[in-house]
């Protein structure tokens, strides 16, 4: 199993790769030997994460875009195919939230969550789908949330775009498991982001309430996310395609 984990200098591109989930993300993946590409909207976010992961030993490049916009992908994928000849893996991670209840929730804010929760991943599968077929065993990930299986209060954008992804990652893996690619989704329950702790810090969440609600009493770090999207990267998921893993500590089982 250990020989099918390495990743031997393939491409793996990670949205929203700077920090948290996208960062851990990343670092696994060039950890296991892949070259990671990282993107995201804000460059010394990406820049020090990127030189976190090199000065590690590992393999990573970084490219400035805003995957909500068509043009950003574009340019992101002829970034990539213009240094490479295929890409093992492209792990869809960037998102946003916004709490409000439906009546009050602005016009503008349902269109800006869903170009970032959604329209990202259809940009990116769109434009890196041709260039994942160019290699043995292609994946794709798609981050999503347990709030794409569940309800949460005062989250209707958030939970209608992760459902959304968790449904449009089944319909890829229809389409596309015939060529070989692999399309999974991966629901993180609460998880120690820097969005998240930004949260904490702003009252916004209870931890306490939080811990109650999960059967291991605490939310996830970052790497216990990225290491599962990992795994699933690798060709030690070989048979894994269509699923919708739920890492979350045990929120949702009860």
């Amino acid at each position: 199993m250990l020989g099918k984990l390495k990743m031997n200098g393939e491409v793996v591109v990670v949205t929203g790769g700077g920090a948290g989930i996208g960062k851990s993300t990343a670092m696994a993946v060039a950890e296991l030997g892949a070259v990671a590409v990282i993107c995201g909207r804000t460059e010394a976010t990406l820049k020090e994460a990127a030189e976190d992961i090199c000065g590690r030993g590992f393999k990573c490049k970084y490219f400035v875009a805003d995957v909500s916009k068509e043009a950003d992908v574009q340019a992101l994928a002829k970034f990539v195919s213009g240094k490479w000849d295929a890409v093992k893996a492209i792990v869809n991670n960037a998102g946003n939230n916004y709490s409000a209840m439906l009546h009050e929730l602005p016009t503008d804010k349902w269109n800006e969550l869903l170009a970032t929760n959604l329209n990202s991943v259809y940009f990116m599968c769109r434009e890196f789908i041709p260039l994942l077929l160019k290699t043995k065993g292609p994946s794709i990930v798609n981050i999503a949330s347990t709030f794409g299986v569940i309800g949460n209060p005062r989250m209707p954008v958030y939970c209608a775009t992760k459902g959304a992804v968790v449904n449009l990652t089944r319909q890829l893996a229809i389409d596309y498991g015939s060529q070989g690619l692999r399309v999974n989704s991966v629901c993180p329950g609460s998880t120690l982001s820097p969005r998240y702790k930004g949260y904490m810090d702003k009252g916004l969440v209870n931890l306490d309430a939080v811990k109650e609600r999960i059967m291991l009493r605490r939310p996830a770090e970052c790497d216990e996310i990225g290491d599962v999207a990992a795994f699933l990267v690798s060709d030690a998921a070989s048979f894994m395609t269509g699923a919708t893993v739920v890492v979350d500590g045990g929120q949702t089982i009860h």
